[in-house]
């Protein structure tokens, strides 16, 4: 039977009475048990403790979600400092060996076509010739910028040649099989003296 048509008696007048209905529509008596419309304390209880429970594991999660931010900005930051100096080494012993079609070669796109490929390799010369074999560097600043299109690490170093120092930045793009050089900064006052 369907529960809308199914008919109740009254058991004060023995009207039929509707399913559902609180109250007869003779005699005015209660068919169903009146309902609280207040909650009891009991029916309460639950639901907070419910509430004070998803409460907690919120204020877990929004503790949680900044400490995991940041260690995967350490620990990114980190493994792009590792791979740039590992990069630079290689750089500068391609420099020291004149090398530049390789340099060049394993390059980003970006810095095979920023110039034409003679006086890319006619400035690496120069910086070879004025500054001399590469002794050393220091790493002064990193940036990483992690977007959709990719990884790009600038970082700046304070190095040591045979004939002075000088501040270089390079600009990476981070790649499946490494870093790839995308741009090249040299500042030197052995530029000027020499």
């Amino acid at each position: 039977m369907n529960g809308a048509t199914q008919v109740l008696t009254c058991t004060h007048c023995g009207s039929s009475v509707g399913r559902g209905s609180i109250f007869c529509k003779d005699c005015g008596a209660t068919i169903l048990p009146p309902t609280s419309l207040i909650t009891s304390s009991a029916d309460v209880q639950p639901q907070l403790e419910r509430k004070r429970r998803h409460w907690k594991w919120l204020v877990v999660a929004i503790a949680i979600l900044p400490a995991y931010l940041m260690w995967q900005c350490g620990s990114g930051m980190s493994a792009g400092a590792r791979l740039s100096d590992d990069a630079v080494r290689h750089f500068h012993s391609q420099l020291d060996s004149e090398a530049y079609a390789d340099i060049l070669g394993e390059s980003d796109e970006a810095f095979r076509n920023s110039e034409n490929r003679d006086e890319i390799i006619k400035f690496l010369t120069g910086v070879h010739s004025k500054l001399g074999l590469s002794r050393g560097f220091n790493r002064t600043k990193i940036f990483v910028n992690a977007t959709i299109s990719g990884t790009l690490i600038t970082v700046t170093y304070k190095s040591t040649f045979d004939q002075g120092n000088a501040v270089e930045a390079f600009t990476w793009r981070k790649a499946p099989g490494g870093l790839k050089l995308v741009r090249y900064d040299i500042n030197s006052n052995t530029f000027v003296i020499r």
